[in-house]
C-alpha cells in the first residue's frame, strides 16, 4: 500500500514494532490506540520449533500396574524422595469428611504425613488392618468401578493420571489429637 495511509494497532504491537525499529509512530486519543504508518517495517517471523510430546506421552501411558508397584514400594519403605516424586505438585490432605478443611501439601511434605497415615486402619476394612497392612497385602490395585479410569483410591488414597503420569493427589488424614 503506498500513500500515507495509517492503521489502528493495540499497545503491544507499538511495543513490538518499537523494539523492532519500525518507523514513526503517534499516539492516538485512546492509550492503548496507536497509529503507525503502513509502511512500517516488520521483523520476520520466528520459525516454530516444533515440541517433541514424547516424554509427557509415555508418563501419561504408563499403567496403573507399573505406578503402583513403585509407589507401594516407595510408601512401605518410607522412601521420602521416592514418595515425593510419584506425589502431585500440590497435594490436598483432607480430614476424614469431605468438608472439614484442607490443606495443601508439597511433595516433600508428603511422606511424613503419609508415614503417619499407614500406621492408621482406613475405617472400612473388616479386618481392622492399619493401612500399612492393607498396603502390604495390595501387590496389585484393585479398581473401584465407580471411579473414572484416570482416578483410583487405594484406603485413604486417592491417585490420578494427569500429563505427568499417575500421581498421589489427595490423602484423607486428621491427625489425632
Amino acid at each position: 500500500m503506498k500513500g500515507s495511509a495509517t492503521m489502528t494497532i493495540g499497545l503491544g504491537a507499538m511495543l513490538l514494532l518499537s523494539a523492532c525499529g519500525g518507523g514513526e509512530m503517534t499516539v492516538a486519543a485512546n492509550a492503548t490506540d496507536v497509529a503507525v504508518p503502513v509502511e512500517a517495517p516488520v521483523a520476520p517471523a520466528t520459525p516454530v520449533v516444533a515440541a517433541t510430546a514424547a516424554p509427557a506421552a509415555a508418563a501419561q501411558d504408563q499403567s496403573l500396574d507399573a505406578f503402583w508397584r513403585k509407589f507401594r514400594t516407595a510408601a512401605l519403605a518410607n522412601d521420602a524422595a521416592g514418595i515425593a516424586a510419584l506425589s502431585a505438585p500440590s497435594v490436598i490432605q483432607r480430614g476424614e469428611l469431605d468438608d472439614g478443611p484442607q490443606a495443601r501439601l508439597s511433595p516433600r511434605q508428603v511422606p511424613a504425613v503419609l508415614a503417619k497415615l499407614l500406621e492408621q486402619p482406613d475405617g472400612v476394612d473388616a479386618a481392622e488392618r492399619t493401612q500399612r497392612q492393607m498396603l502390604e497385602a495390595t501387590t496389585v490395585p484393585k479398581r473401584d468401578k465407580a471411579f473414572p479410569d484416570n482416578q483410583f483410591r487405594f484406603g485413604n488414597l486417592e491417585f490420578e493420571r494427569g500429563a505427568q503420569g499417575w500421581r498421589l493427589v489427595r490423602m484423607y488424614y486428621e491427625a489425632e489429637e
